[in-house]
């Protein structure tokens, strides 16, 4: 249902946010300090810490963006869709008041007549520079350049916003805590009693199943495709697919764009890779820093003349190309769809003891893995599957990087007139 998969969306979420809160808070908080002498105005705005506070507010992006499934208003709406009868008058008088504070914030500003709430003043800072481009709202904020003191009034307000975020999402947590414990929650589970634990990687159903499965890297940006508790076990999970995950997340290709395209990762921190020749960054949701290590790394810059902006050109150098390792963690993703789609009794069939036992590392696999020679790089990770053509093919897209495989030995992938023409690399997984 989806609104058991928006709470477990929003805990995990939360605790990952929560962690960094916690280490913030014990750095201070945040100050804005004005001095005025003579006919001068001085303002300095204190963070705590610049790295933490970038982490803290790409992660609390998810509560405060209104078009984000997470944000919290829309989590709020969906509790009192589904328990409003089990949730107590005074949580909703109390959500109200945070509301209201989150609106309203301690300090009003009046501009040109016109009153701007703190809730507004974040979201004109966050689409307009922070996270987005928005012409709008990059437009009005250059309209108050060169007015005293606003600048700095605006990001204090900005992060107070973010802070008082971070209470009502607390409180958000705790309210679903106290919905948990009723009845009605409980009611919309599956009977425990009638699932039956095996690891479709593994078959194993005697090892301890304790936690979730991410299909395809958390670092990723995968908060959706999840396998829940009693699909993989604790020594797989932990284990060799935690080593395959890391794998694919190092692959000098997928390691760069992740950088570029995904805010955060599967601990909270910025995403970064470190190459041979160079490191890459991301310092804050718009700025990636690129240091080179040696003359290999070599950097050409283009700049357009009629827009103005810089193309360039990086040369990287990485690590040997294990094509039966990355076959491995893109398999293993393939099977996790499966099972996802299909269910568990599929996955766990003979049918894909092949391809299971190749996931493993016992043996090879008798099929090709095709790998797109030449990418458009953006923002999303895509999955694709059926049985039209006979097998089991998959269509990996992992942000512009194709990848087109086949979990059943057969029909072979190899080179036809479409994937000629598609320009792909052809690699056995046999040996």
């Amino acid at each position: 249902m989806q609104i058991l998969e928006s709470i477990r969306a929003y805990k995990h979420h939360y605790f990952k946010t929560r962690k960094i809160a916690t280490k913030l808070a014990k750095k201070g908080s945040f100050k804005l300090k004005i001095s005025i002498s003579d006919n001068t105005v001085d303002e300095e705005l204190f963070t705590p810490d610049n790295y933490e506070t970038v982490q803290f507010v790409v992660l609390m992006r998810r509560f405060l963006d209104q078009k984000d499934n997470l944000f919290y208003k829309n989590v709020w709406r969906l509790l009192n869709e589904h328990f409003a009868d089990v949730i107590p008058p005074e949580t909703i008088i109390n959500f109200n008041k945070f509301d209201k504070q989150m609106i309203e914030g301690d300090i009003g500003i009046n501009i040109n007549g016109g009153n701007l709430s703190s809730e507004i003043i974040y979201q004109i800072l966050a689409d307009g520079e922070y996270f987005g481009n928005d012409k709008k709202a990059q437009a009005y904020l250059q309209n108050l350049k060169g007015t005293p003191i606003i600048g700095p009034i605006f990001w204090y307000k900005f992060h107070i916003y973010t802070m008082d975020g971070y209470k009502i999402v607390q409180f958000l947590f705790d309210t679903i805590i106290q919905i948990k414990n009723t009845s009605k929650f409980k009611e919309l589970f599956i009977n425990d009693s009638q699932f039956i634990n095996q690891c479709i990687y593994c078959l194993s159903k005697s090892n301890k199943f304790t936690s979730e499965e991410h299909i395809f890297p958390e670092s990723l940006g995968n908060d959706e495709l999840i396998l829940h508790k009693g699909f993989v076990c604790d020594e797989c999970n932990n284990g060799i697919l935690s080593c395959l995950d890391d794998f694919l997340l190092k692959f000098e290709p997928v390691a760069f764009l992740q950088v570029h395209f995904v805010p955060y990762k599967k601990n909270g921190k910025l995403p970064s890779a470190n190459f041979q020749n160079l490191s890459i960054k991301r310092t804050t949701p718009k700025n990636i820093s690129i240091k080179t290590k040696d003359k290999s790394a070599f950097i050409i810059r283009n700049k357009n003349s009629k827009t103005g902006e810089i193309d360039f050109t990086i040369s990287i150098k990485g690590r040997k190309f294990d094509a039966k390792m990355l076959g491995r963690a893109l398999y293993k993703i393939s099977l996790g769809i499966i099972a996802l789609d299909q269910g568990k009794e599929i996955a766990c069939s003979s049918k894909f003891d092949i391809p299971r036992n190749f996931i493993m590392g016992n043996q090879g696999f008798p099929n090709n893995l095709l790998i797109k020679k030449e990418s458009i790089p953006h923002p999303k990770v895509e999955i694709l599957h059926h049985e039209l053509l006979g097998g089991t093919p998959f269509a990996i897209d992992i942000f512009g990087l194709i990848f087109l495989l086949n979990l059943e030995p057969q029909p072979l992938l190899n080179f036809n007139e479409i994937i000629t023409r598609e320009h792909f690399f052809l690699y056995s997984l046999k040996k």
